[in-house]
């Protein structure tokens, strides 16, 4: 017989401070929690005391950022609740007191009565759910009220961006077959500006700001000429009449001409023929050469030409040089201007004409996607006449709102949230006097999510609202700061602290002020920074690595080589009494890079276990390629260049001179050739990958490949390193997730991989006891006890979200340097204001997932020149340790 024993549950750690009045379920709640701080446990103390208040578990609605996050809390809720049902005495007390309620016998019983009366609850029990989640639940109720179709389903990315494409294409048909020459200019137009990939990228965009392109005008030319400030009508014209004799100021021209010819100089006398040559031309020749003018006056950069020995020494030469550079440049910039214009206004009627097709597309398909989710929810909330006989249904089931990570809410979400608490600021309400509350848990520090739309701002805009609301319902409003951290080391903390004093909190986008962390882990940490790897440290490249940047190839193999060094000499983790293992260290990257799949690949070499990067495309990994080149053989082997891939790929194993020796006298077809040249030894493989595909599932077929006869696995991972066994089994998990269709045929699966990018996205939060590599976005919620930053030199001027700016809701076209004035060129300048804030909010993100030891490391390419970028992360923290007295020591594998 044997006996298993349930871990016992640690107990609740007692509320504190602000933690209790936070937790306190009497009152409206605005809690700024900074990282570390223990803003789950809050949260899900508050949920335990509304339920031993007496709260129905159906009253109750939690809304968080992810799914993850909602998973999260409802474990931690769930199994709190089941293990106080059997609890011993003693534990049970000790549970109740630390959340501050009362812990005398009836509280006790009612205590262990709980998880029975979430599970026999009416809706579905006590609601934890993303908001996207919770508003598929409504439309599911009133779809014909949303005007959606009953039984209508939401997309999933990989769909929705198969219909997108799908529809894309649809619209440019359809344009041709009309012959629709506007909308075709448009797209070409589109095109030519921004290539292929950027035109559907920006078309892409378009349906989720349908609203305000369905607002604009038919002709959307005339509209946007008048909103940017340009000239009405023709513009060309425009330009033309300002460059005649009558308007343009010949004066100061003829001025000019005289002081140049009197100097007698080169430099003059080519003035002069230049000005003279533009004079000769008509009006709106004059126009189209104004460029060609302005360099009488103006160096190549545009600045003024003003140097000693380039103007004539005359006297009131630079004055009337200016007045003239001055308004030549006016001209030139007004017309970029215009081009511009008229270049965005084709581009919105191509992208309103998309995004009309888009919902099209999603109407028939009786579909909706993420923004529908939100969009369709907030106008059924707001509808005139049916509005309020849902919100008065809602009102009778929804009494305490919780929403986590509040700094990652936009401001369509929240409409919706704001919307569903009305009822609970109506003086008497629906329910009587009880306070019905809303608490909200985020930090502002940690918005990073700005190209879904959250900003801090939303924040405190959502804050200033719901404050005034109660203010006018009378109700208490506690506006709390957690930042006492539970997680990072005095160390660590002191760096962050440093960090953001030093680049102020403005430029985070924060409040001016001081941000200070206390830390109640009182173990020993450090910081350390790594110097920096510099271009051309390597001889000669690795094998088929030789496109990657010798630098990063580097700075992979000395990160590789110190964490095996590290848990080879057995480096102690004083917070857990232990040696380090490969699953205490966590390296982040601001984004999948060739150096995360290069980190990966070495650590693979050393031996060290690690969970691979956080998202994968499925579609890149080599072996991937290899084994679909194998399904695409099965089902047409005519296709030339597949074939020959397949054949000197691993799993067949040809040499690229082998296959060119074996094509000699070739008349017919690859496939025909071989079979018609070759002995059946050499064709066996191929032989066999034919004869069993008309019979084979994908899963079936590949692992056949895998583990059969072609040994397709051994190979596969003898060629391609370790690190190609990740891909592969996420591969077979692909494609034993496509075998619930009901023809799982390989064709379909071929069609279904080759619609879109399939992204494999791994809870990293399970890897075990495995090393993890994610972007900073994806270790939001995670810590570690070792961190290590790993491309922090990045300039975050070589690249930005130009590609996503909007201008008053719209979706805009990212202007060149000469075309950013005007509304546009201070929109643009928003942007990017918008953008370096999360920058430095991303490092603040980043530093805070360490517990005990951060190490900060990076590499410059050669137009570094071995300078740190001051804007960069490595910069920002260096500083940082520079006015903390930190010095730099002597490292082997590092340098001085």
């Amino acid at each position: 017989m044997a006996a298993t024993m349930a871990r016992k549950p640690n107990p609740l750690q007692k509320l504190l401070g602000e933690q209790a009045r936070a937790a306190a379920p009497d009152a409206h709640v605005w809690l700024s929690a900074s990282a570390g701080t223990g803003k789950t446990h809050v949260l899900t103390a508050r949920v335990f005391r509304l339920l031993l208040q007496g709260v129905r578990p159906e009253n109750i609605l939690c809304l968080t950022f992810t799914k993850a996050g909602a998973a999260e809390m409802a474990d931690r809720v769930h199994d709190r609740l089941a293990a106080w049902v059997q609890m011993d005495e003693p534990d049970l007390f000790n549970d109740l007191e630390a959340l501050g309620e009362d812990s005398g016998p009836d509280a006790r019983d009612h205590a262990r009565r709980l998880f029975a009366e979430v599970l026999e609850s009416t809706g579905g029990g006590l609601r934890i759910q993303t908001i996207h989640g919770f508003c598929q639940q409504l439309l599911t109720a009133f779809p014909l009220e949303a005007d959606l179709a009953p039984g209508f389903r939401p997309l999933d990315q990989r769909e929705q961006s198969s219909l997108a494409r799908q529809m894309l294409a649809e619209l440019v048909v359809e344009a041709q077959e009309q012959g629709d020459a506007p909308l075709i200019a448009a797209l070409q137009a589109l095109s030519l500006r921004m290539g292929e990939g950027g035109a559907e990228q920006f078309l892409l965009r378009c349906p989720g700001r349908v609203q305000a392109l369905e607002a604009l005008p038919d002709n959307i030319a005339p509209w946007l000429m008048a909103e940017l400030g340009l000239p009405d009508g023709d513009v060309d014209q425009w330009l033309a009449d300002q460059c005649c004799d009558e308007i343009f100021d010949m004066r100061s021209l003829d001025w000019i001409v005289r002081a140049n010819a009197d100097w007698g100089k080169t430099r003059g006398l080519e003035r002069c023929d230049r000005i003279a040559a533009w004079r000769r031309l008509d009006p709106a020749g004059r126009a189209a050469g104004l460029a060609d003018l302005h360099r009488a006056w103006a160096k190549t950069d545009g600045d003024i030409i003003d140097a000693k020995g380039w103007v004539p020494p005359i006297d009131g030469y630079a004055d009337m040089a200016a007045r003239l550079h001055e308004r030549c440049g006016d001209l030139i910039a007004l017309k970029l201007r215009a081009d511009y214009a008229a270049l965005l206004a084709q581009a919105l009627h191509a992208g309103r004409a998309y995004a009309r097709t888009y919902a099209r597309g999603k109407r028939l398909a009786g579909a909706v996607d993420f923004d529908d989710l939100i969009a369709r929810t907030a106008s059924l909330l707001e509808q005139p006449g049916i509005a309020e006989w849902i919100r008065y249904k809602l009102d009778q089931q929804i009494d305490h709102i919780l929403v986590d990570e509040a700094q990652d809410t936009n401001a369509a979400q929240w409409r919706i949230v704001r919307t569903l608490a009305e009822e609970f600021f109506a003086g008497e309400g629906a329910k009587g006097e009880r306070v019905r509350t809303i608490f909200t848990v985020g930090d502002f520090k940690q918005a990073i999510f700005g190209f879904q739309g959250t900003s801090p701002q939303n924040f405190a805009a959502a804050q200033i609202l719901f404050q005034r609301d109660a203010g006018q319902a009378g109700h208490d409003f506690f506006n709390l700061s957690l930042d006492r951290s539970f997680r990072s080391t005095p160390a660590v903390l002191d760096v962050v602290d440093r960090t953001i004093s030093t680049l102020r909190a403005e430029r985070l986008g924060l409040e001016g002020g001081e941000v200070r962390h206390v830390s109640a882990n009182r173990h020993p940490g450090e910081v350390i920074l790594w110097k920096p790897v510099i271009a051309n440290l390597s001889e000669d490249a690795e094998g088929e690595e030789d496109w990657v940047d010798d630098q990063e190839r580097v700075l992979a193999q000395r990160i590789a080589r110190q964490i095996k060094q590290w848990i080879d000499d057995g480096l102690m983790l004083e917070s857990r009494g232990r040696p380090v293992r490969a699953g205490d260290i966590m390296i982040l990257v601001r984004r999948r890079s060739e150096l995360a799949r290069l980190i990966v690949a070495r650590l693979y070499e050393e031996q060290v276990a690690v969970a691979g990067i956080d998202r994968l495309r499925l579609n890149a990994p080599l072996a991937v390629r290899d084994l679909l080149a194998a399904l695409r053989f099965a089902v047409q082997p005519e296709d030339e260049l597949n074939l020959a891939s397949l054949l000197v790929s691993p799993l067949i194993g040809w040499t690229q001179d082998e296959l060119m020796t074996r094509l000699i006298g070739r008349k017919a077809g690859l496939w025909r050739h071989l079979t018609q040249t070759l002995d059946d030894a050499l064709l066996r493989p191929l032989r066999d990958l034919l004869g069993v595909a008309d019979f084979s599932t994908p899963y079936r077929y590949l692992e056949a490949i895998l583990s059969g006869p072609m040994d397709g696995r051994r190979r596969l991972i003898e060629r391609l390193g370790a690190e190609a066994a990740d891909p592969i089994e996420e591969l077979l998990n692909a494609a034993l997730a496509f075998e619930s269709d009901d023809h799982p045929s390989l064709q379909r699966f071929i069609d279904w991989f080759d619609r879109g990018e399939v992204e494999i996205v791994r809870d990293a939060a399970a890897a075990g006891d495995m090393l993890r590599l994610l972007t900073v976005h994806g270790a939001k919620g995670l810590q570690a006890p070792i961190v290590i930053l790993a491309d922090a030199c990045l300039d975050p001027d070589a690249g930005n979200r130009a590609h996503s700016l909007e201008w008053n809701g719209l979706p805009i076209l990212a202007p060149r340097k000469a075309e950013r004035q005007g509304p546009i060129g201070e929109a643009a300048e928003a942007a990017a204001q918008v953008e370096r804030e999360e920058h430095w909010r991303l490092l603040y993100v980043a530093l805070t997932r360490a517990e005990e030891k951060l190490v900060v490391a990076g590499s410059l390419g050669p137009r570094a020149k071995g300078e740190v970028k001051p804007e960069s992360w490595f910069a920002a923290v260096d500083g940082a340790m520079l006015s903390l007295g930190a010095d730099w020591d002597a490292d082997p594998l590092w340098g001085a």
